[in-house]
């Protein structure tokens, strides 16, 4: 009888929104983790006894299944590196604090340790980097960048598949907040709609100042202060897109340390200092 062809189904996807806490990272690998030993029964149903003894057989079914147990590696925002079993990494005393990123690769123990290749694997990266507050060279018209990820692959379509929405299921169900501040082309859009009113807002607050302090200037002074003062609150409203981007991260762990909320309540009390001097001021003129 003729054998058919076996094909093997690959399935990534872009991580573009998550946050969760240490017991949500907890709760996904554990399903991950089944999910990996769904897997190792496959292999060891699949594996065929050939010409070893009964003993050896035995004894490579035992490794089988034990090389689908899970090995994270956590790295810290300051370097420090953890590496081993799920269960044991999240109860260590020194998970840290402060995450950079999470890699998984379910294939990496027997691959690494029996240059043996499993017929069904998943590869994740949880990218925890958040974008320099102060780097200018960055254009914020830019997404921004972030390297997380999900590979599921396999020849069993069904594990694959299976694996592939189970985990697009729990990322949906944890979605980080102010997402749409880190999509491409959001920043020109705000620019035009906030960004150009706020300066011209600014002048007109500054410009009694502006023509008492250049009163006995030449008008060109006069004029290229204007101009300055105009540049300089674009600036800072492109300084304040950084901030935003960076206290509500894409991709977020929520450390029990983290002075996310600080930083979220100092901006919105700037934010709506900001607003309610504009609605004054737009009354103020209209009335």
């Amino acid at each position: 009888m003729e054998q058919k062809p076996q094909v093997r189904n690959r399935l990534t996807s872009k991580i573009s929104s998550f946050s969760a806490n240490k017991e949500d990272l907890r709760k996904l690998f554990q399903i991950l983790q089944e999910r990996s030993h769904a897997a190792g029964d496959l292999e060891v149903a699949n594996f065929r006894q050939m010409d070893q003894s009964d003993e050896v057989y035995e004894n490579n079914k035992k490794i089988l299944k034990e090389g689908f147990n899970l090995k994270p590696t956590v790295v810290s925002t300051d370097g420090k590196e953890l590496w081993g079993g799920s269960k044991d990494i999240f109860e260590s005393p020194n998970f840290p604090d402060h995450i950079k990123s999470i890699y998984v690769n379910s294939e990496i123990p027997l691959k690494a340790g029996y240059n043996y290749y499993s017929a069904n694997s998943f590869e994740l990266f949880l990218d925890f980097s958040k974008p320099d507050l102060f780097n200018l060279s960055f254009l914020p018209s830019q997404a921004t960048p972030n390297e997380s990820n999900i590979a599921v692959q396999g020849y069993d379509a069904t594990w694959t598949h299976g694996v592939f929405s189970e985990f697009n299921s729990f990322i949906k169900s944890h979605p980080s907040k102010m997402t749409w501040l880190h999509r491409h082309s959001v920043y020109d859009f705000l620019v035009w709609m906030v960004g150009l009113p706020f300066g011209f807002w600014i002048i007109y607050r500054l410009s009694p100042f502006l023509n008492q302090l250049f009163d006995t200037f030449s008008v060109f002074v006069k004029s290229a202060s204007y101009v300055y003062i105009f540049l300089a609150s674009l600036i800072g409203f492109r300084l304040l897109f950084h901030y935003e981007r960076w206290i509500w991260p894409m991709i977020e762990y929520q450390s029990p340390k983290s002075t996310a909320l600080k930083h979220r309540l100092t901006l919105g009390a700037i934010v709506l200092s900001l607003v309610g001097s504009i609605i004054y001021d737009i009354f103020k003129a209209i009335f």
